[in-house]
C-alpha cells in the first residue's frame, strides 16, 4: 500500500494570492487552502464541533476524491476566525481495504497533523481507494480551549463511492 503527501513544487498565481491572505503570523503550508490538486472532487464536509461548547464549528473536514488518480484525499480546515491561533490541527483517513466494514489489519490509516499547522492540515491521501468505504475526521484545538473534532460518524464506514 502506498501513501503520499503532494506537495507543489510551484504555485500559480492563484495559489500566491490564496496565501497571502493568510495573516503573517501564520506559516506557510506547502498547499493553498482546499487543495488536493488536479481532478479532485468534493465528496462531503463536516464541521469541527464535537466538544465545542453549544455545537460552535471551529472548522471543518472535507473528503475528496479524484475518479482519474484513484485516489481520496481530506483536508481540515480552522475556521477564518481562528485562522492563525491554533495549537493543534489535525486529519486523519481510514479506507477499508477488505470491505468488510469493521478496524482490523488490512484497513490502511493516513494522518497529518501538526503545533505549526495554523489554518489547514493535509492534504492526506490514499491510492487505489475507488469504490471503497472510508472514515475521517478531523480536530483543533483552539488556545487553551478543549479539542474541538468533527468527521465521519463513530464507528461508521460512509462514502463508499
Amino acid at each position: 500500500m502506498k501513501t503520499m503527501r503532494w506537495a507543489a513544487s510551484g504555485m500559480t498565481l492563484t495559489a500566491v494570492a490564496a496565501l497571502t491572505l493568510v495573516s503573517s503570523s501564520a506559516p506557510a503550508q506547502a498547499l493553498p487552502q482546499g487543495s488536493c490538486g488536479g481532478s479532485y472532487r468534493k465528496v462531503a464536509t463536516y464541521q469541527l464541533t464535537e466538544g465545542a461548547k453549544g455545537g460552535k464549528s471551529f472548522g471543518t473536514v472535507s473528503l475528496y476524491q479524484s475518479p482519474t488518480a484513484h485516489r481520496k484525499c481530506i483536508i481540515s480546515r480552522v475556521a477564518t476566525e481562528y485562522i492563525g491561533k491554533t495549537k493543534y490541527l489535525y486529519a486523519d483517513l481510514f479506507i477499508d481495504r477488505n470491505k468488510n466494514k469493521k478496524y482490523d489489519a488490512a484497513d490502511t490509516g493516513v494522518a497529518s497533523g501538526s503545533e505549526k499547522y495554523k489554518w489547514f492540515a493535509g492534504p492526506v491521501f490514499v491510492e487505489f481507494a475507488d469504490k471503497l468505504c472510508v472514515r475521517f475526521s478531523g480536530a483543533v484545538r483552539i488556545g487553551t480551549k478543549p479539542l474541538v473534532r468533527g468527521g465521519t460518524p463513530e464507528g461508521k464506514w460512509k462514502h463508499c463511492g
